[in-house]
């Protein structure tokens, strides 16, 4: 089988391939999610967070919530990348050293992919916000199945399929970053965030010029690199006092001129893509959380369980494809200015810090 030609299409398929894989590997799952509105003061709501029997240490029960499908898109973009672009690299190397057989039968494992890759992709209903980012990932599999059945089908392999091949492999690697790049694009902003509380009292809160903005994400892997999970902190909410749900409800006021900050904190397990067996994460604890405001830090209250506000967020193990959401509760004075106030956490060697006004 001839090459010569080939071989600029060979460079340009593993570059782009590199590229790819970087961002994979740097940026798992990296897409920013906009959580809806927490409940309004009073309104009785059950917990939200964790899978069965990984309920936090305090005996508060967090109940696993279903995950969106635009989150299951994300998770298929994410699961699917490295697959379809070891295929990739496996056909270009069988092209390079010119192994026909081998060749063949990668271009089935790549057919076998992208099949099942796409009956997965069509189950899903995502909204507008992901549209982009699904309609890049179906044109990658689109080039992914054309390779695929330029090279399997019964068409003798000659220079001119692989190197139609190589070409349809290039377009699907160009088309898998730009889905990449669509979930990496910040959502748009709620349009029932709560009203700022103006202060001029307060001395300005602390620095940080690279403050994500309330409902963006923040990716990270665990210690062995081995599960990625990402945090989103936003939008916040607010109220006098709460209680406690179950058979013997305690009550929580705030103290005089001071009132209660619910700042929602969603965590999510976005896949596992190392060798290991261990395919949980572990989440922060509350304790890992700090508020900035002015000169001031608050720590959250301990997590008091199920309220009527809603779940509260509290430390949980997560498997694959696990969310939970919950808030953190923050006693705070009445005249807090949210545009000023920041939410930090301490995860790892990272702190990502969110502005929440």
């Amino acid at each position: 089988m001839a090459l010569r030609g080939s071989h600029t299409k060979i460079l340009l398929v593993a570059g782009l391939i590199g590229v790819i894989l970087s961002a994979v590997l740097l940026f798992p799952g990296a897409c920013a999610t906009v959580i809806p509105s927490p409940p309004a003061e009073e309104v009785d709501l059950p917990g939200n967070a964790s899978s069965p029997g990984a309920g936090p240490e305090n005996g508060t029960v967090l109940l696993l919530e279903p995950v969106s499908d635009d989150e299951r898109l994300e998770s298929l973009i994410a699961g699917a990348g490295i697959p379809l672009l070891e295929a990739s690299v496996e056909q270009i190397c069988s092209v390079h050293t010119r192994d026909d057989a081998a060749l063949m039968s990668r271009a089935a494992d790549m057919s076998s992919l992208v099949d099942g890759y796409r009956a997965e992709a069509a189950a899903l209903e995502v909204s507008p916000d992901m549209a982009p980012a699904y309609t890049h990932f179906i044109a990658a599999l689109d080039e992914f199945a054309a390779a695929g059945t330029l090279i399997g089908g019964n068409t003798p392999l000659n220079r001119s399929v692989t190197e139609d091949a190589l070409g349809h492999l290039a377009l699907g690697t160009g088309r898998l970053s730009d889905a990449l790049q669509d979930c990496n694009r910040p959502p748009a902003a709620s349009p029932n965030a709560v009203p700022v509380l103006m202060s001029l009292d307060e001395e300005p809160a602390p620095g940080f010029p690279d403050a994500l903005q309330s409902g963006e994400r923040f990716c990270y892997d665990d210690a062995r690199k081995e599960n990625s999970a990402s945090l989103v902190a936003g939008p916040v909410t607010w109220s006098h006092a709460f209680h406690t749900s179950g058979t013997k409800p305690v009550q929580h006021e705030a103290a005089s001129g001071k009132f209660f900050l619910l700042v929602t904190v969603k965590a999510t397990h976005l896949g596992h893509k190392g060798d290991g067996v261990n395919t949980r994460i572990q989440m922060p604890a509350e304790s890992a959380f700090v508020l900035h405001y002015g000169a001031e830090a608050y720590r959250p209250l301990p997590s008091p369980g199920p309220t009527n506000q809603g779940g509260s967020y509290s430390r949980v193990a997560l498997g694959r494809g696990e969310s939970l959401v919950g808030y953190l509760f923050f006693e705070v004075p009445e005249d807090l200015d949210l545009s000023r106030a920041y939410l930090q956490v301490s995860v790892g060697k990272d702190s990502p810090v969110w502005l929440l006004g």
